[in-house]
């Protein structure tokens, strides 16, 4: 009912009739338009009045780029600093792999390093089950005890 009630409303906003219980506004008249430029013609006026003001002020550019630049900073600050400092921590740890490291993969599964050779990293899973795990899937050490799952 709300919906209706406001699309009348601006239709008649559109169609130029005043909202609902308003008044309508009295008629204005024009003036023909010969009658306008004879008013003109006998009546000069200063050369300022003629031309609307125009405020341009002198600040609004460098306030929009000093908005912009901390815009930058803060956003620099906040996302990608952080993201660079955990991909050279996650770098430095899978450079360092080394046999013998128990690690948690991206998809859950828990296994002891036995292989590193190049991007490839040979995993026990289980007794004499290994599967070969490409070395960006490794998503850090695994610690058993109380915080199981955990990754440092």
């Amino acid at each position: 009912m709300n919906t209706i009630l406001t699309l009348l409303v601006l239709a008649q906003a559109a169609a130029g009739a005043p909202p609902p219980g308003q008044p309508k506004a009295p008629a204005v008249q024009a003036a023909p338009a010969a009658a306008q430029a004879t008013a003109q013609a006998q009546a000069p006026t200063p050369a300022a009045a003629q031309a609307p003001a125009q405020h341009r002020p002198e600040g609004g550019m460098w306030s929009t780029l000093i908005f912009f630049g901390v815009m930058i900073l803060v956003f620099w600050l906040l996302i990608i600093r952080p993201q660079q400092k955990q991909k050279k921590k996650q770098e430095a740890f899978l450079s360092a792999l080394k046999p013998g490291d128990k690690v948690l993969t991206s998809g859950g599964v828990i296994g002891r390093v036995i292989n590193v050779s190049g991007d490839v990293v040979t995993l026990e899973v289980a007794k004499d089950v290994r599967m070969r795990v490409v070395k960006g899937h490794i998503a850090g050490n695994y610690i058993e005890g109380g915080d199981t799952g955990k990754k440092t």
